[in-house]
């Protein structure tokens, strides 16, 4: 795919703990009309992980990264996944030349004023903190993106809030409709067909 405006790099941790926050991110970048990346998107094992990223990030003029499971794990060593990634798409704006340099990167972390302790060199940036909250992810996001891809402003975050809410509790016979069981489908669990679902959602009109 080549690079696209419509592109959103998506940098999070991907463990239970974060499954519906990624959910409510991935519903807010799509309802705002622009197409989530992440390396979710490809079950692929010959494709090379740090190459998927350099791709992805590239083609990718937009990003957003969750910076909020930096701590230490079971095995008493620091996640440095998402801070790596943040990283490429730092460097890919500063060092990508003018196609690069209006790139826009949004970092967001759980509780606020946390970053500067374990990441000194973005001292002066401002994360946007969530709470652990679905509903200030959908926020964040939303005012990260704020207009859509056309240039109109996209509905406000209680809106999107509201819509997120009633997808979910559309959801279940939703995944019925399709032959699957509620727990099958999520981004965790089934990437492609959780995007799927909230794709056909969204062009339903119940979002009108």
């Amino acid at each position: 795919m080549a690079r696209d405006r419509r592109n959103v790099f998506v940098n999070v941790p991907f463990d239970d703990a974060y499954a519906r926050l990624f959910d409510a991110l991935v519903f807010a970048v799509m309802a705002c009309g622009y197409h989530v990346r992440c390396a979710l998107e490809e079950n692929d094992s010959g494709d090379i992980r740090l190459d998927k990223l350099v791709r992805l990030i590239r083609e990718s003029p937009r990003s957003i990264h969750d910076l909020s499971r930096i701590e230490l794990g079971d095995n008493e060593l620091p996640r440095f996944n998402m801070p790596f990634e943040l990283g490429l798409a730092l460097g890919s704006k500063r060092f990508g030349g003018a196609s690069r340099k209006n790139d826009r990167i949004k970092i967001m972390v759980a509780e606020p004023y946390r970053l500067p302790a374990y990441l000194s060199d973005l001292g002066g940036n401002d994360p946007a903190a969530h709470h652990s909250n679905p509903q200030e992810v959908i926020r964040i996001v939303r005012n990260f993106l704020h207009r859509a891809p056309g240039g109109g402003i996209v509905p406000g975050p209680a809106r999107l809030g509201e819509e997120f809410d009633r997808f979910n509790s559309e959801l279940p016979t939703a995944a019925r409709r399709i032959g699957f069981k509620l727990e099958e489908i999520g981004g965790f669990k089934d990437y492609r067909t959780f995007l799927w679902s909230v794709a056909e959602f969204l062009k339903s009109g119940t979002n009108d």
